[in-house]
């Protein structure tokens, strides 16, 4: 069976689509198919890496699902609703990032032995994805526990320590090349 993709779709058939998603959350899976491309391509516009695209989309087709009967198809496409999920995450991450790593000092580099340790320190972290940087300044240096850094970035406590973990293995090798 072939998935017929967003720009193949026809309006009407996002009305079933989402009226039977409504009412049963495994019908949610043809919208997904259909939109993931669509919504990937316009956040990785948006944000310019792979990591925080993947986890954008994400969040954004957790959140539909989460509050799919907010959604009515017949005054708005769904692909549309999901855009604008897409665009609030993103300006969410965006407003949470300003400044993240320059809020003071920071524990972590004072960790560091020598000064040019905190330097390669900071030149790692800025190379992580902005999500990675968050958790691994959360976790380390303000030391907030993995709940509350879910509970903080809207996220389960799953993610969080996958991000970390995935932070802490680029951190490694970024260090390493140095």
């Amino acid at each position: 069976m072939k998935t017929e993709h967003a720009e193949d779709a026809d309006p009407l058939d996002d009305v079933a689509l989402v009226t039977a998603a409504q009412h049963d959350r495994a019908a949610f899976g043809p919208l997904y198919e259909r939109y993931v491309d669509l919504i990937y391509r316009f956040v990785y516009h948006q944000v310019g890496n792979h990591v925080d695209a993947e986890d954008v989309t994400t969040q954004a087709f957790r959140q539909a699902r989460a509050t799919l009967a907010d959604c009515d198809p017949t005054r708005t496409s769904f692909g549309a609703w999901l855009v604008a999920i897409a665009r609030d995450l993103i300006a969410q991450r965006r407003g949470d990032e300003a400044g993240m790593l320059d809020e003071g000092p920071c524990d972590l580099v004072s960790l560091a032995t020598q000064p040019a340790d905190a330097n390669d320190l900071v030149t790692a972290l800025r190379q992580l994805s902005l999500d990675q940087q968050r958790v691994i300044v959360l976790k380390f240096s303000r030391g907030r526990t993995t709940e509350e850094i879910g509970e903080a970035l809207n996220r389960s406590e799953d993610d969080i320590r996958q991000l970390i973990h995935r932070a802490l293995i680029a951190l490694r090798t970024a260090l390493e090349s140095k």
